[in-house]
């Protein structure tokens, strides 16, 4: 099954003639501008990463591989990955809810992991919410401040988990405020081939896919290694209201309004805020007639503003777009992906890219109505769902005390309207 799972959240580097899955809902033209967009990063970035992970090599020696300790760590739990988008205010209170409650018992126990990205790590210790893990994807020392400068004691309780090639300045000081990290290999080729030369090491053994974006990563890292088969998403927007002025859609990009780490001067340089794309967002709205059926959706998805996006940020959104789809076209697949963002443009798609057609309503559509292993809904129906499965989980496990009960995935899946059943093996946690 672990096989499989892994097999079904690897996205292939395949033509699209070759990914059926694919067909009427990604188009070609997206599909392909992904590799393209992948191999110009490694190729300017090569070096770079190279350098830096030779840099790193001590660390690693020293705090290993995530696919050490960690895996199976999230067996059985839900990931909740806490990007900074906008939306992420809308949910902000729902989670510092669940971390009150559910982040206080013995890990066995536990029903949720919460992990944040750089950005969003020290704003959630501001609000009393310890991330188990924040995760980093960015090489540059843009990160620095996020996740090394004014930490609060109570952040000596995350595990740092990073790519080999990391910017050695930010985990030389994580380390040094004594903080615990894990490390993995990128799937980019000349990082893997440095990896083996200097280690000897199989570098497939420590691979993570990359999403490109931190959430993407969390997802493939969490589901991969760590084999939580159920993901949450918040603050997930790849996209931005549009403003007057580049200042205000700047401030509105991410939740806590600080760009300095996109900008030119002070961060990365990739102005992603800068609106080189439009597209239509959603937006969630309570049913004007409700029913009586606990697993239907309390609220209904519609159009919602027209906003901005760059082509950065599209090719994060179609690469977990396409990762779904071709993870459950998958015979043995058994995960689900939760889209909690409350907005943005995830999930959003298309039919036609021509100015006339995206001017109508009928054109436009949710990866929900295609795919019934990913959801666009609230964070407190997300929660409300996965715990139900959990629960009925439990009681099936001591009532019949059996080894081979099903998984919450594969009771989330019952849940579903339309969802075929299924089970695989339980795993203590």
């Amino acid at each position: 099954m672990l096989k499989s799972f892994r097999k079904s959240l690897v996205y292939a580097k395949e033509s699209y003639e070759a990914t059926p899955a694919l067909h009427g809902i990604i188009s070609k033209e997206a599909h392909n501008f992904i590799n393209l967009t992948n191999a110009h990063t490694v190729d300017g970035l090569q070096k770079e990463w190279c350098s830096q992970q030779k840099e790193n090599f001590g660390l690693w020696e020293k705090y290993g591989p995530v696919q050490g300790d960690c895996v199976g760590l999230c067996y059985n739990k839900a990931v909740i990955g806490v990007g900074a988008g906008q939306s992420f205010n809308k949910n902000k209170q729902v989670l510092r809810s669940i971390a009150q409650r559910d982040g206080i018992r013995d890990w066995k126990d536990r029903a949720f992991v919460i992990c944040a990205s750089n950005h969003q790590y020290k704003p959630l210790l501001k609000m009393g919410i310890i991330p188990d893990f924040v995760f980093l994807v960015d090489a540059s020392k843009a990160t620095y401040n996020q996740l090394c400068v004014d930490i609060p004691h109570s952040g000596q309780n995350t595990t740092l988990i990073v790519p080999t090639h990391v910017n050695p300045k930010v985990v030389n000081e994580w380390e040094k405020q004594g903080r615990a990290m894990r490390f993995y290999v990128t799937s980019a080729e000349p990082v893997k081939a440095a990896f083996n030369r200097k280690t000897g090491l199989d570098p497939e053994k420590y691979k993570v896919t990359n999403g490109g974006n931190i959430l993407n990563t969390i997802w493939m890292l969490t589901g991969q290694v760590m084999r939580s088969k159920v993901f949450i998403a918040l603050g997930n927007d790849l996209s931005f209201e549009i403003k007057d002025t580049q200042t205000e859609q700047e401030t509105g990009y991410y939740a806590d309004g600080d760009y300095s780490s996109n900008a030119k001067d002070t961060g990365t340089g990739r102005d992603e805020a800068k609106c080189e794309k439009k597209w239509l967002s959603f937006k969630l709205s309570p049913r004007k007639v409700l029913t009586a059926k606990a697993n239907e959706r309390p609220e209904e998805i519609s159009g919602g503003d027209v906003v901005g996006t760059s082509h950065t940020l599209f090719v994060y959104k179609t690469w977990i777009e396409e990762a779904v789809l071709i993870g459950a076209a998958q015979e043995k697949s058994s995960f689900h992906y939760y889209n909690c963002s409350e907005g943005g443009i995830l999930g959003v798609l298309a039919k036609s890219t021509d100015d006339a057609e995206m001017k109508k309503d009928e054109n436009w559509f949710m990866l929900d109505e295609k795919c019934n292993r990913y959801h666009t809904t609230t964070l407190e129906f997300a929660i409300k769902q996965f715990l139900q499965a959990r629960g009925a989980l439990q009681w099936t496990a001591e009532r019949e005390n059996i080894s081979g009960a099903p998984s919450v995935a594969d009771l989330v899946r019952q849940q579903q309207v339309g969802f075929a059943q299924g089970a695989s093996p339980m795993r203590p946690n």
